[in-house]
């Protein structure tokens, strides 16, 4: 295979987010850094991956998705260099409030 057929790195990555996105990886990223968040408070994104597990890059990518749909906010900056401290958005709280009363007991 010549070098004009190798995929280039930006089309590695996208296809890998593709099969990321496809598989549900992504949203149960993000549901479990909801609920990590919602068990453990305001966190860095490396206090996320050391309790989850997910890889960090992972960690970071799902943040950015929700801090863009306003589902998390930033509330502090820790240590240097700074990292940002994060936590659920006050509506994402309240939407977690209503959907624990509406789970059966």
């Amino acid at each position: 295979m010549t070098a004009a057929m190798q995929p280039t790195g930006k089309e590695v990555s996208r296809e890998g987010w593709d099969d990321v996105r496809r598989s549900g990886r992504a949203a149960h990223q993000k549901l479990a850094i909801l609920a990590d968040l919602r068990a453990n408070g305001p966190s860095t994104r490396h206090e996320i991956f050391e309790r989850t597990g997910i890889p960090l890059a992972s960690v970071c990518g799902r943040c950015n998705a929700l801090l863009d749909a306003s589902r998390l906010e930033v509330v502090g900056t820790v240590g240097k260099p700074a990292r940002q401290v994060l936590d659920l958005s006050p509506s994402e709280v309240a939407q977690g409030a209503t959907q624990s009363q509406e789970m059966p007991a």
